[in-house]
């Protein structure tokens, strides 16, 4: 298990399908990342609806003081008990490490690949509207 300076690795064997990973990042990205983050506009900033196999996925990033302070999911797969449940446990995880590292560089979720490939495209249009 990784160091907390690092982000911690957690295992998230609810989902039945696999072990959950969030993110890594070494100072150097994250000092980057912090610049980047300076440069953006304050506001909401919608990204693109991105297909997700069972779904579409569309984040809301939300910006103050320069920085990526919220990211709201607008759409995201929950027409069946599944797709509602797996992206129940995902999404939380997606937004908090978005939020943490101020960036759409987020590690993806096994067992909710689909749902975070979506997420981040989707972010990284919403950031790159505010600037960033």
């Amino acid at each position: 298990m990784k160091k907390a300076g690092n982000r911690r690795i957690a295992a998230l064997t609810a989902l039945g399908m696999g072990a959950l990973t969030l993110g890594a990042g070494n100072a150097a990205a994250q000092s980057i990342t912090h610049n980047v983050a300076l440069t953006m506009k304050d506001g909401k900033f919608s990204g693109r609806r991105e297909y997700a196999y069972y779904g579409y996925v569309k984040v809301q990033a939300i910006v103050k003081n320069g920085q990526l302070s919220d990211i709201q999911v607008l759409e995201y797969p929950n027409d069946n008990g599944r797709s509602h449940y797996i992206n129940s446990i995902a999404l939380p995880y997606l937004i908090q490490e978005g939020v943490d590292a101020g960036t759409y560089k987020v590690d993806l979720i096994s067992g909710a690949t689909f749902t975070s490939v979506a997420f981040v495209k989707s972010l990284t249009e919403a950031i790159k509207a505010a600037g960033g």
